[in-house]
């Protein structure tokens, strides 16, 4: 059993998140994201801000078997993105 090491982030100027494993968030409009592993992408949505302004990121819409990380990458990133969001 192999136990997964946190990867190294970094937060580019143009508003995308990478990662030393070789993913890639970055935002693509107002309320979606797009998710990048090397081998495929996905788009995320993300929703209204609540009364906390906190905006949801709908991450588990696009999990699937190509994408086994994706939740979790994505909270990897919420430091790195500019906002207050909450993985859903």
């Amino acid at each position: 059993m192999s136990v997964r090491t946190p990867s190294q982030l970094i937060a580019a100027a143009n508003g995308q998140v990478c990662s030393s494993e070789g993913w890639v968030l970055r935002r693509v409009g107002p309320d979606l994201l797009e998710y990048d592993d090397g081998r495929a992408s996905c788009l995320i949505n993300i929703g209204s801000g609540t009364r906390q302004a906190v905006r949801p990121i709908y991450a588990s819409e696009s999990a699937s078997d190509l994408f086994p990380h994706l939740r979790e990458h994505v909270r990897e990133a919420l430091p790195y993105l500019k906002g207050s969001y909450v993985v859903v």
